[in-house]
């Protein structure tokens, strides 16, 4: 979706947050949104973190104030949604609450909350802005029809940039937890593929990620190129 974002007095951009709210809210909070800014978020609102029905309500809550919120849809949610509708209410109520710590998303019948069902239909694939591809996992520029490849779009991992392809503009993503200090170094060099999924659920020892490197969520402000960084305060 093409998006005319220059009548904003900041394109603010956030990464993963998987179900932690507070840390959501300190990170909104440090920032100091404000009505003529623009916040785009990534994907992956929901599953690993403590609340995931916390962080949609907290966003649904930012757009009745009236401020502008763009959200992006992540893998997770694709994934909540289709288990949904091809599994019975039972199971699905089940692997919501002991998978995806997402039980809080669910109505007493295993089915999906309304306004949670809402929102999820409601995100999109990827924005295009005038200078900014924004993504929550990657493209599949092998692809011709790449900004049709739903399934790259949510789970890509390993992609190659092909400027050409998006008309000199870069790509924000998240989805994939990267080292803060990678996440840095991007900024800095003004590379063309920008990652913003800093893992903040990571915030302990675990069997895969190194949690020191982690553990934080993301916001970038893509006017002035500047990272804002909330370390984890909700309890994993």
């Amino acid at each position: 979706m093409k998006i005319n974002s220059s009548k904003y007095s900041r394109r603010l951009v956030i990464g993963d947050i998987h179900g932690c709210e507070k840390t959501l809210e300190a990170l909104v909070e440090k920032i100091n949104l404000q009505p003529n800014d623009a916040l785009f978020f990534l994907g992956d609102y929901i599953d690993r973190g403590p609340s995931s029905a916390g962080v949609i309500d907290y966003i649904l809550s930012l757009k009745e104030k009236n401020y502008t919120i763009f959200t992006l849809r992540g893998n997770h949610e694709q994934d909540f949604m289709e288990i949904s509708e091809n599994y019975s209410p039972e199971f699905f109520r089940h692997y919501a609450k002991t998978i995806l710590r997402s039980s809080s998303l669910l109505k007493k019948s295993g089915k999906i909350k309304k306004r949670f069902r809402k929102f999820f239909k409601d995100t999109v694939l990827y924005y295009e802005l005038e200078d900014f591809f924004l993504v929550h996992a990657g493209f599949n520029f092998k692809n011709d029809n790449f900004l049709e490849d739903q399934t790259a779009i949510l789970n890509l991992r390993d992609w190659k940039f092909d400027i050409n392809r998006t008309n000199g503009k870069k790509i924000i993503h998240g989805h994939q937890p990267t080292d803060r200090k990678k996440i840095i170094k991007a900024v800095k060099k003004n590379k063309h593929r920008i990652p913003l999924d800093n893992g903040c659920v990571y915030n302990k020892p675990h069997k895969y990620y190194d949690f020191n490197k982690l553990g934080h969520l993301c916001c970038l402000d893509i006017n002035s190129m500047k990272l804002i960084f909330q370390e984890n305060i909700d309890q994993i």
